[in-house]
Protein backbone atom coordinates (compact mmCIF):
# COMPACT_ATOMS: atom_id res chain seq x y z
CA UNK A 1 0.00 0.00 0.00
CA UNK A 2 2.45 2.62 1.26
CA UNK A 3 5.56 1.12 0.97
CA UNK A 4 8.70 2.35 1.34
CA UNK A 5 7.19 5.93 0.87
CA UNK A 6 7.76 8.79 3.32
CA UNK A 7 5.98 11.68 1.08
CA UNK A 8 2.85 11.78 -0.91
CA UNK A 9 1.43 14.93 -2.56
CA UNK A 10 -2.47 15.69 -2.15
CA UNK A 11 -4.66 17.34 -4.58
CA UNK A 12 -8.45 18.34 -3.69
CA UNK A 13 -10.57 18.81 -6.69
CA UNK A 14 -12.10 21.99 -7.62
CA UNK A 15 -15.44 22.75 -8.39
CA UNK A 16 -18.04 25.46 -7.26
CA UNK A 17 -20.57 23.51 -5.56
CA UNK A 18 -19.74 20.11 -4.47
CA UNK A 19 -21.74 17.44 -2.22
CA UNK A 20 -18.84 15.32 -1.88
CA UNK A 21 -14.77 16.14 -1.89
CA UNK A 22 -12.04 13.99 -3.87
CA UNK A 23 -8.63 13.97 -3.75
CA UNK A 24 -5.95 12.74 -6.03
CA UNK A 25 -2.78 11.25 -4.02
CA UNK A 26 0.33 11.99 -6.32
CA UNK A 27 4.29 10.86 -6.21
CA UNK A 28 5.71 13.75 -5.38
CA UNK A 29 8.33 14.27 -7.64
CA UNK A 30 6.40 13.08 -11.33
CA UNK A 31 3.17 13.72 -10.14
CA UNK A 32 2.01 10.29 -11.21
CA UNK A 33 -1.55 9.29 -9.53
CA UNK A 34 -0.90 7.25 -6.82
CA UNK A 35 -4.69 6.86 -5.38
CA UNK A 36 -7.65 8.83 -4.24
CA UNK A 37 -8.98 10.01 -1.37
CA UNK A 38 -12.89 10.21 -1.25
CA UNK A 39 -15.07 11.61 1.33
CA UNK A 40 -18.15 9.55 1.39
CA UNK A 41 -20.98 10.58 4.02
CA UNK A 42 -23.88 9.06 4.86
CA UNK A 43 -26.78 9.91 2.32
CA UNK A 44 -29.10 12.36 4.55
CA UNK A 45 -25.44 14.00 5.59
CA UNK A 46 -24.50 14.62 2.09
CA UNK A 47 -28.09 16.52 1.11
CA UNK A 48 -27.85 18.23 4.45
CA UNK A 49 -24.68 20.12 3.65
CA UNK A 50 -26.92 21.80 1.51
CA UNK A 51 -28.21 23.88 4.62
CA UNK A 52 -25.78 23.00 7.57
CA UNK A 53 -22.04 23.79 7.42
CA UNK A 54 -20.25 20.73 6.52
CA UNK A 55 -17.84 20.78 9.09
CA UNK A 56 -20.41 20.40 11.08
CA UNK A 57 -21.71 17.05 9.98
CA UNK A 58 -19.95 13.39 10.05
CA UNK A 59 -18.70 11.80 7.17
CA UNK A 60 -15.99 9.45 5.82
CA UNK A 61 -12.84 10.21 4.09
CA UNK A 62 -11.40 6.75 2.28
CA UNK A 63 -7.71 6.52 0.75
CA UNK A 64 -7.98 4.12 -2.06
CA UNK A 65 -4.44 3.28 -3.65
CA UNK A 66 -3.99 2.12 -7.36
CA UNK A 67 -7.35 -0.15 -8.73
CA UNK A 68 -7.81 -1.79 -4.91
CA UNK A 69 -11.73 -1.33 -4.27
CA UNK A 70 -10.92 -1.67 -0.63
CA UNK A 71 -10.21 1.53 1.61
CA UNK A 72 -6.44 1.09 2.81
CA UNK A 73 -6.96 4.17 5.36
CA UNK A 74 -10.09 5.83 6.37
CA UNK A 75 -11.05 9.02 8.37
CA UNK A 76 -13.94 9.03 10.05
CA UNK A 77 -15.16 12.13 11.45
CA UNK A 78 -18.18 12.92 13.90
CA UNK A 79 -20.87 15.32 13.79
CA UNK A 80 -18.98 18.83 15.93
CA UNK A 81 -20.34 22.06 17.25
CA UNK A 82 -17.23 23.28 19.40
CA UNK A 83 -14.82 20.34 19.45
CA UNK A 84 -14.52 18.14 16.39
CA UNK A 85 -13.51 14.61 17.09
CA UNK A 86 -12.13 12.17 14.36
CA UNK A 87 -10.25 8.33 14.16
CA UNK A 88 -8.03 7.24 11.53
CA UNK A 89 -7.98 3.77 11.31
CA UNK A 90 -6.19 1.36 8.82
CA UNK A 91 -7.54 -0.59 5.60
CA UNK A 92 -8.16 -3.64 8.36
CA UNK A 93 -10.09 -1.51 10.47
CA UNK A 94 -7.76 -0.87 13.13
CA UNK A 95 -7.33 2.22 14.66
CA UNK A 96 -4.21 4.03 14.05
CA UNK A 97 -5.62 7.39 16.74
CA UNK A 98 -8.03 9.37 17.64
CA UNK A 99 -8.24 13.15 17.24
CA UNK A 100 -9.72 15.88 19.35
CA UNK A 101 -9.86 19.88 17.80
CA UNK A 102 -8.57 21.84 20.46
CA UNK A 103 -10.98 24.78 21.24
CA UNK A 104 -8.81 27.86 21.31
CA UNK A 105 -6.36 27.60 18.67
CA UNK A 106 -4.55 30.08 16.18
CA UNK A 107 -3.53 27.85 12.86
CA UNK A 108 -6.01 25.12 13.62
CA UNK A 109 -4.23 22.11 16.40
CA UNK A 110 -5.26 18.31 17.26
CA UNK A 111 -4.92 16.03 20.64
CA UNK A 112 -3.39 13.26 18.99
CA UNK A 113 -4.70 9.77 21.72
CA UNK A 114 -3.96 6.36 20.85
CA UNK A 115 -7.27 4.11 20.67
CA UNK A 116 -7.76 3.80 24.94
CA UNK A 117 -7.62 7.57 24.80
CA UNK A 118 -4.47 8.21 26.51
CA UNK A 119 -2.73 11.39 24.70
CA UNK A 120 0.24 10.60 22.73
CA UNK A 121 0.66 13.59 20.42
CA UNK A 122 0.01 16.80 19.08
CA UNK A 123 -0.34 18.05 15.42
CA UNK A 124 -0.45 21.74 15.26
CA UNK A 125 -0.12 24.39 12.38
CA UNK A 126 1.71 27.46 12.44
CA UNK A 127 0.15 31.23 12.80
CA UNK A 128 -1.24 31.21 9.13
CA UNK A 129 -2.57 28.26 9.09
CA UNK A 130 -0.76 26.84 6.21
CA UNK A 131 2.19 24.58 7.50
CA UNK A 132 1.84 21.63 10.01
CA UNK A 133 3.40 19.72 12.29
CA UNK A 134 3.29 15.98 14.15
CA UNK A 135 5.15 15.06 17.17
CA UNK A 136 4.38 11.33 19.24
CA UNK A 137 5.76 11.26 22.69
CA UNK A 138 7.46 14.56 22.23
CA UNK A 139 9.50 12.96 18.83
CA UNK A 140 8.61 14.96 15.34
CA UNK A 141 7.32 12.48 13.17
CA UNK A 142 6.13 14.51 10.52
CA UNK A 143 4.79 17.72 8.69
CA UNK A 144 1.71 18.75 6.00
CA UNK A 145 2.69 22.32 4.08
CA UNK A 146 -0.17 24.00 1.78
CA UNK A 147 1.31 24.30 -1.73
CA UNK A 148 -0.09 27.98 -3.59
CA UNK A 149 -2.47 26.63 -6.17
CA UNK A 150 -2.26 29.90 -7.87
CA UNK A 151 -4.54 33.20 -7.72
CA UNK A 152 -7.49 32.11 -9.32
CA UNK A 153 -7.85 28.46 -7.56
CA UNK A 154 -6.84 29.96 -4.59
CA UNK A 155 -9.46 33.02 -4.39
CA UNK A 156 -12.59 31.09 -6.14
CA UNK A 157 -12.51 27.67 -4.94
CA UNK A 158 -11.36 25.67 -1.49
CA UNK A 159 -9.67 23.03 -3.05
CA UNK A 160 -6.44 23.29 -1.54
CA UNK A 161 -2.87 21.21 -1.89
CA UNK A 162 -0.89 19.99 0.52
CA UNK A 163 2.73 18.01 0.74
CA UNK A 164 2.56 15.56 3.53
CA UNK A 165 5.83 14.16 4.72
CA UNK A 166 7.02 11.61 6.96
CA UNK A 167 10.29 11.34 9.02
CA UNK A 168 9.62 7.18 8.67
CA UNK A 169 7.81 5.34 6.18
CA UNK A 170 5.90 3.65 9.08
CA UNK A 171 4.21 7.06 9.65
CA UNK A 172 3.15 8.01 6.26
CA UNK A 173 -0.36 6.72 7.00
CA UNK A 174 -1.07 8.41 9.82
CA UNK A 175 0.41 11.91 8.29
CA UNK A 176 -1.62 11.20 5.68
CA UNK A 177 -5.27 10.51 7.91
CA UNK A 178 -4.08 13.88 9.87
CA UNK A 179 -3.77 15.76 6.62
CA UNK A 180 -7.26 15.39 5.39
CA UNK A 181 -8.35 15.30 9.37
CA UNK A 182 -7.22 19.53 9.11
CA UNK A 183 -9.15 19.73 5.72
CA UNK A 184 -12.38 18.77 6.81
CA UNK A 185 -12.03 20.30 10.67
CA UNK A 186 -10.04 23.87 9.85
CA UNK A 187 -10.00 24.23 5.83
CA UNK A 188 -13.29 23.32 4.55
CA UNK A 189 -16.01 26.06 3.96
CA UNK A 190 -19.72 25.92 2.95
CA UNK A 191 -19.51 25.04 -0.69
Amino acid sequence: MFGQRTAIFVREHASLLKLRDTYDLLEPETQSILGQAKDEPASWAKWLRLVVQKTMLPTTVNVYFGANPAPVLSVHKRAALLRTRLEIRDGAGRPLAALQSKLFTIGGSFRIMDPSGQEIGEFKGNWKGWDYSATLQGQAIGIVTKKWAGVLKEVFTNADQYLVQAQRAEHLPLMLGLALAVDLVYKERQS
